[in-house]
């Protein structure tokens, strides 16, 4: 088969290495190049975790670690997994904040807000920010002596689920996206170099 070349002349594309039957082969080769560059990069990442994320799991432990929320420690779980699945005593509990127990109360707002700023420096989200707001709201009427311990994990513990669904399906949305444009999308875990990659 005769094909006009770069310089004007007829040229027999069959005898003529690489042009241009084989473009469609350095087209793929490019795919696999970028591909695998998007992997090592992944891993990279996966290998220097965010230095934010140690911090405000340090911030975080040392603010509800403080022996002033004691007083309250045993009414309410202060680990957002662990109210999200709070037990019956946490649910059911009928009581409501002595004079004492609310000023324990603004401390436990006060490390709340210092245990979100930590996080905040991470990264967040309108779903996360909207579940801060149901608990500042709940805590709020529980502080006010409106609302039992009882509503107030139950009312955390829904704003957390709910928080934990809407990141989920974003997730799964931006995965669809990544899916439906043809890039690989991948999740890293673990620490460099025993990081696993998960792509599809």
């Amino acid at each position: 088969m005769e094909q006009t070349g770069p310089s004007g002349v007829n040229v027999d594309t069959n005898l003529v290495k690489g042009w241009p039957r084989n473009r469609p082969r350095r087209e793929t080769m490019k795919k696999i190049i970028v591909a695998v560059a998007s992997l090592l990069a992944l891993a990279a990442c996966a290998a220097a975790p965010n230095p934010n994320v140690a911090a405000a799991r340090t911030i975080c432990a040392g603010a509800y670690a403080d022996p002033a929320l004691d007083p309250i420690r045993a009414r309410i779980p202060f680990d957002d997994d662990v109210a999200a699945k709070a037990s019956m005593e946490y649910l059911a509990d009928p009581g409501k904040p002595n004079s004492f127990e609310r000023s324990v109360l603004q401390q436990y707002d006060a490390a709340n807000r210092r245990c979100w700023d930590a996080w905040d420096r991470v990264g967040t989200s309108p779903f996360v920010q909207q579940s801060r707001t149901s608990v500042s709201a709940a805590l709020a009427e529980l502080h006010g002596g409106n609302a039992t311990y009882g509503e107030f994990n139950r009312r955390r513990a829904s704003a957390i689920a709910d928080m934990q669904a809407r990141l989920r399906e974003a997730e799964e949305r931006a995965r669809a996206q990544y899916r439906g444009s043809g890039v690989m999308f991948c999740d890293g875990w673990g620490r460099g170099p025993f990081t696993t990659l998960h792509c599809f």
